[in-house]
């Protein structure tokens, strides 16, 4: 069957998380029609403490009745699918999965990105745009090589958006922006091919790259039974999924930033050109015509906030209530947010979470919660000072999304560390974001930001107060700690 060219007003967003999938359909008059949240989180494994991997066809197994509940699905005009940036999944001839997906997160390949560095001039140079580390793509097709016993029958290695857009269409595509951290040139789009000859990678096992807004393909006999999907609507290509909580938020102009306080913490800002980053600090992503999005990915987020709730048997909303009658800075407290590993200030894999300056007074379940939304808000300042400084642009307005984003105790506490207005945008999910981009990939007859326009709404503004000094005093402290501590790791 092929794509009906009659107007059909709902889109399907489909945002596949750290922790759950998220679904959305919208239709074109900015309303939203139906959702669905998707718990994965137990599917995360981690063999050790850096690592982290999960099975990705066990994910579609929740996915698939989940998509059948959905209000208006046999009205859906077409797809887009988001998925974590930088999770890699090794697939056969038959497309089908030859291991665990590595995540994003996962930073085993530590040696590997060692070796990339020492053996790949191109790779060193381009580090001013997407610095060497761990988590990037290339290192853990390296570690595959050198650890995975069926690396020849490796037919793709495909990202997450592209392998669940793959089980809608069979086609298997790629985006600029999902292939940023494999390697693909930010001003060109397309994979630095010197790179990937320095350490014999056969280009051959990446997806191909096609625009962000382009029909990868369109729902097969077979995907359409499965769901209930339409069969034959377009999959539109699409972005990460920060990328999509960007588009969600209505971060589409010169000096936005959006912060997506996941299981991560997440910063971008959109600019117009690109300026290199020569101390190798922040990467480069494209993003929609003619603009790029700079920025950094931090392992501050929810992990620790989650943590704590489940050791101390309080919700997320009892520690909040707790910490809001804590004073800023905690009583002296100082948490060090970065549980696997830092890339802020400094990328050190091997550094661990701390809680430091601990006494009688402050140990306590709202200290204790205080002083991780606190550290966020510190890390989340660093990163943006660096942006800042090497773009030369002063980013006013900061907009928020993602699990961590609810807390209206810790956008105030960016608000105030941060000095810069901070809005909390409601139903700001990433699926939104994603569904924004299916309806913009089949129109193409207004910029996406009009579109997103119809769908963003402003819930809460968080405007900065007074410099509070303990604030200060506690940032100042945590990042001289982890660099006494950087000789300990």
């Amino acid at each position: 069957m092929l794509w009906s060219k009659v107007l059909v007003l709902n889109f399907l967003g489909i945002d596949v998380g750290s922790k759950r999938v998220k679904l959305m359909i919208v239709d074109d008059k900015g309303q939203v029609i139906d959702s669905r949240s998707i718990d994965i989180s137990d599917l995360i494994d981690r063999p050790r403490p850096a690592w982290a991997e999960r099975d990705n066809m066990k994910i579609w197994e929740r996915i698939v009745p989940n998509i059948k509940k959905l209000k208006g699905l046999t009205a859906v005009e077409a797809i887009c699918v988001d998925g974590t940036s930088g999770t890699i999944i090794p697939i056969d001839e038959n497309k089908k999965p030859l291991r665990n997906a590595l995540l994003y997160s996962d930073s085993r390949a530590v040696r590997e990105s060692e070796e990339l560095k020492k053996v790949s001039e191109a790779a060193r140079k381009y580090e001013i745009f997407l610095p060497i580390a761990p988590y990037l793509v290339i290192p853990k097709i390296m570690w595959l090589r050198n650890n995975f016993e069926k690396f020849d029958k490796i037919y793709k290695i495909v990202h997450e958006n592209d392998f669940f857009s793959m089980l809608f269409t069979d086609e298997i595509a790629t985006s600029p922006n999902i292939a940023g951290k494999s390697h693909a040139d930010i001003v060109t789009g397309q994979y630095i091919k010197e790179i990937y000859d320095d350490v014999n990678i056969d280009l051959d096992l990446m997806p191909k790259i096609m625009p962000v807004g382009s029909i990868i393909g369109f729902v097969t006999e077979k995907a359409s039974k499965l769901t209930g999907v339409p069969e034959g609507i377009p999959v539109i290509n699409g972005v990460t999924d920060s990328s999509a909580g960007d588009v969600a938020t209505g971060t589409l102009d010169i000096g936005v930033v959006n912060v997506n306080i996941g299981t991560t913490l997440v910063v971008h800002g959109v600019v117009d050109k690109v300026e290199p980053d020569i101390k190798k600090r922040i990467y480069y992503k494209s993003f929609f015509e003619n603009m790029y999005l700079v920025g950094g990915a931090t392992n501050a987020g929810t992990i620790p906030l989650d943590t704590l709730s489940k050791l101390l048997k309080k919700s997320l909303d009892e520690l909040e209530e707790l910490a809001s009658k804590v004073p800023p800075g905690s009583d002296g407290l100082i948490a060090q947010p970065q549980w696997i590993g830092t890339r802020i200030p400094e990328s050190n894999p091997n550094m661990l979470g701390f809680f430091i300056n601990i006494t009688e007074k402050n140990f306590t379940a709202g200290h204790l919660y205080r002083s991780l939304l606190e550290g966020n808000a510190f890390v989340l300042n660093a990163l943006l000072k660096i942006i800042e400084e090497v773009t030369k642009l002063s980013f006013k307005e900061i907009r928020t999304i993602g699990g961590g984003a609810r807390s209206e105790l810790l956008n105030q506490i960016i608000a105030d560390v941060t000095g810069k207005i901070v809005k909390f945008v409601k139903e700001s999910e990433a699926s939104l974001g994603s569904a924004i981009i299916a309806r913009w990939g089949i129109s193409r007859k207004m910029h996406i930001r009009e579109i997103a326009k119809d769908y963003v709404r402003v819930a809460n503004v968080f405007e900065p107060r007074e410099v509070i000094d303990a604030y200060k005093e506690n940032e100042m402290k945590l990042f001289k700690i982890m660099d006494l501590l950087e000789e300990v790791f």
